[in-house]
C-alpha cells in the first residue's frame, strides 16, 4: 500500500498584528481538521484561497483535507497550486509528495511518477518518495503488460520458432553426418579392394 506523508498542518503566524480574513479561515479550519471535520476544514481553506490565492498554507492545508475526505481530485489540484506557489524547499517538496500520493490513488500513474520525480529532485534524500516512484514504476510496466498481450505472445512464438529452427538445424547437421560417414565406409571399401587387386599384379616392366 502507498503510503502518505503524516500530516502536520502548516501554523505559520501572520505578519500582520491583526488576523486578515484569509488567516481568520486558516485558524478554523485547522480546528476543524483536527476534529476531523475534513470536508467543513476543506471549506474553509478554500475561503482563505478566495481571499488570497497566493496563501501557500491555505493550499497545502486544504489538500490534506480535501484527501482525507476522499476528494483525490481536488486534492490534487491543491497540493499542485501549493508546489507552485511555495518558496520552501521542504514545503514544495511535500507538496510534490503528497500530489503524487493522490495522483497514485487516483491510477494516474504517470502523472504520479513525475511528481514523485519533482519530490526527489527537491529532496534527494526523500526515501518515501523513491520507494513510491519505484512502485508506481512497477505497477505502470504491469499495466502496460496487460495492455499489449501480443507482444508477449509475438515474443514467445518468436522463440518457439527459434527453438524449432534450431532443432531443425540439429537434424540436417545429424543426417549429413550420417551420410559423410556412409561415403566415406564406401571409399575406404574400394581402396581395400584395389589394394589387393594390386598386390596380386606384377609391376610393369619398363
Amino acid at each position: 500500500m502507498i503510503k502518505f506523508l503524516n500530516i502536520v498542518l502548516l501554523v505559520l503566524l501572520s505578519i500582520f498584528a491583526h488576523a486578515q480574513a484569509d488567516q481568520q479561515s486558516i485558524s478554523l479550519g485547522n480546528k476543524l481538521y483536527k476534529q476531523q471535520q475534513f470536508e467543513q476544514a476543506a471549506a474553509e481553506y478554500q475561503k482563505a484561497t478566495t481571499a488570497n490565492n497566493k496563501n501557500v498554507q491555505a493550499q497545502y492545508n486544504m489538500g490534506n483535507a480535501f484527501y482525507r475526505s476522499k476528494k483525490l481530485e481536488e486534492a490534487e489540484k491543491a497540493f499542485n497550486a501549493a508546489a507552485e506557489n511555495a518558496k520552501e524547499d521542504s514545503l514544495r517538496s511535500h507538496s510534490y509528495y503528497n500530489k503524487g500520493v493522490s495522483l497514485s490513488q487516483q491510477k494516474k500513474l504517470e502523472e504520479s511518477i513525475d511528481a514523485y520525480k519533482q519530490t526527489l529532485r527537491i529532496s534527494p534524500d526523500d526515501t518515501d518518495a523513491r520507494e513510491n516512484l519505484q512502485k508506481a514504476l512497477n505497477e505502470l510496466k504491469k499495466q502496460q503488460q496487460k495492455q499489449n498481450p501480443q507482444n508477449n505472445d509475438k515474443k514467445e512464438d518468436k522463440d518457439n520458432k527459434q527453438q524449432s529452427k534450431s532443432k531443425l538445424n540439429e537434424k540436417q547437421a545429424e543426417q549429413m553426418l550420417n551420410a559423410l560417414r556412409q561415403e566415406e565406409k564406401a571409399i575406404q571399401k574400394d581402396l581395400q579392394k584395389n589394394k589387393n587387386k594390386n598386390a596380386n599384379t606384377p609391376e610393369k616392366d619398363w
